[in-house]
């Protein structure tokens, strides 16, 4: 994904609720620009912020630059673990910055949804997509047990952002 611009950030930032005592996720493999907006945001309204590297590279070069950020917490996290579900902490908002070209999504999206609590979102953002990588985003969103798939393509260049919500009583947690 080319580098996003701040004021975008910011708007896709529009998205979460500013409420304090929610828990953020947010998995990455790599130096993000959304990673201090979404520091400073959390931050400012008293929020969890968890950050899960899922490579050294990733988590060495961050881990340095938040060590002082009492409200953040950076993981080095192995998406190949059997279950990303830790402690039994579920999260509000799940942030995805990924590159899937190398991951199975079903499987990925499969894991996250037991860790987002009832009413919260999954928002992923990937590089511009087609039509038909859109339509098969939605089928897996749906698959997987996620409602309300929106997919936005005007907030960003480059990337496109998917949002879902996981609703209670739906799939099999």
């Amino acid at each position: 994904m080319k580098n996003l611009e701040s004021t975008q950030v910011e708007e896709l930032l529009q998205i979460l609720a500013k409420k304090p005592g929610q828990r953020i996720v947010h998995f990455t493999d790599k130096k993000h620009i959304l990673t201090k907006h979404l520091q400073d945001f959390c931050q400012h309204i008293d929020t969890q912020y968890y950050l899960y590297c899922i490579n050294d590279n990733c988590y060495d070069e961050i881990k340095p630059l938040y060590a002082d950020a009492s409200h953040m917490k950076i993981i080095k996290f192995n998406l190949r673990r059997p279950r990303y579900l830790i402690q039994g902490i579920e999260y509000d908002y799940l942030i995805v910055t990924i590159d899937f070209t190398q991951e199975d999504k079903r499987e990925f999206l499969e894991k996250c949804y037991p860790i987002i609590r009832t009413g919260g979102n999954i928002i992923i953002l990937i590089p511009n997509s087609t039509a038909a990588q859109r339509d098969e985003w939605s089928t897996l969103l749906e698959e997987t047990y996620y409602l309300s798939v929106n997919i936005i393509d005007n907030i960003f260049n480059d990337a496109d952002v998917i949002v879902a919500k996981r609703m209670h009583g739906w799939g099999d947690e």
